[in-house]
């Protein structure tokens, strides 16, 4: 039954393209027609095993930016380092709450609060996301998310990252975005969070259930910019490497881009941006990509939280 379920999640709630068939921006923009104007960017995702890199994060994060930009090159996609400082660290850490059955997440519901820095100290406020996940397209796009009493900001996010073989995935996450003091949190309960987002407080659970953080303490960097094709402006690369502990050893590191935008206007970006990932896994797979790649579809969270598909 288990596999069943697996290959239903796989098949049913994921774009899974055959290297053969039309671009997954294609088949998305087919399967989502009118409610593709709800997307209001895109993220590319490759997961690198942190025991094929330098056990040195800085040193890390120039030997992916290296042959990264390699692979880029190939396909005539420019990175350009920064002139200042491009592998500075940034410390961050992002606490995901679920109850110890993980009964949000099953419901299709992810809470993280992302702690920042600033000068070597946790910054105030904190940013709260409460997002829809795991579902098909339309599902999550009708997932009801909005703040109450905070102002807030809102995003649908199309998400690619590689699947078996090497193919590539895509799966949509909603998002609603705001910032609280600490002690706007209060123990951070569901009744906590759902003050905020009432959403959480129909989901069958009692007010006062309890949840469990998952803490991924995060170091980023953002080496330089990428420039694809179709877009007015170069866009960030960004490097992030997680540990369970503060100052242990990372247990993922990703490389990441993405772009804000008309998802209908900027066919020129997807597709470049596809082709990049497909090479990223057939020149780098061996030499970087987790074990099991296409069980974690680029997503960190589902390492963190051992959710494999």
């Amino acid at each position: 039954m288990r596999k069943v379920l697996g290959l239903l999640l796989l098949f049913g709630l994921l774009a899974v393209i055959p290297a053969k068939a039309a671009e997954v921006y294609q088949q998305n923009l087919s399967q989502w027609k009118g409610q593709v104007k709800e997307i209001t960017g895109r993220e590319y995702k490759f997961l690198v095993a942190p025991e094929k890199v330098n056990a040195d994060v800085t040193k890390a994060f120039k030997e992916i930016w290296d042959q990264a930009k390699d692979v880029a090159a190939k396909l005539n996609i420019s990175m350009t380092e920064k002139k200042k400082d491009p592998f500075a660290l940034a410390p961050t850490i992002k606490t995901y709450f679920d109850t110890p059955d993980f009964a949000l997440w099953q419901k299709g519901f992810l809470i993280r609060v992302t702690t920042n820095y600033q000068r070597g100290y946790p910054a105030s406020p904190l940013r709260v996301s409460v997002k829809g996940i795991n579902g098909s397209f339309s599902k999550v796009l009708a997932t009801k998310l909005e703040a109450k009493g905070v102002k807030s900001s809102s995003n649908a996010e199309d998400n690619i990252g590689i699947g078996k073989g090497g193919q590539l995935v895509s799966y949509v996450d909603k998002a609603v975005n705001f910032t609280l003091t600490r002690g706007e949190l209060g123990q951070m309960n569901l009744a906590d969070f759902g003050a905020y987002v009432p959403e959480l407080l129909k989901l069958g659970l009692p007010a006062d259930t309890k949840l469990t953080a998952h803490v991924a303490y995060g170091m980023r960097c953002r080496p330089g910019h990428m420039e694809l094709p179709g877009l007015d402006k170069p866009l960030s690369v960004s490097m992030e490497a997680w540990s369970r502990t503060e100052g242990g050893a990372p247990f993922v590191y990703d490389f990441s881009f993405g772009y804000d935008g008309d998802f209908t206007k900027q066919i020129e970006a997807h597709k470049a941006g596809e082709k990049l990932m497909q090479a990223l896994y057939a020149q780098l797979g061996e030499k970087l990509a987790m074990k099991d790649v296409h069980t974690w579809i680029g997503s960190k969270v589902r390492v963190l939280l051992n959710k494999p598909l």
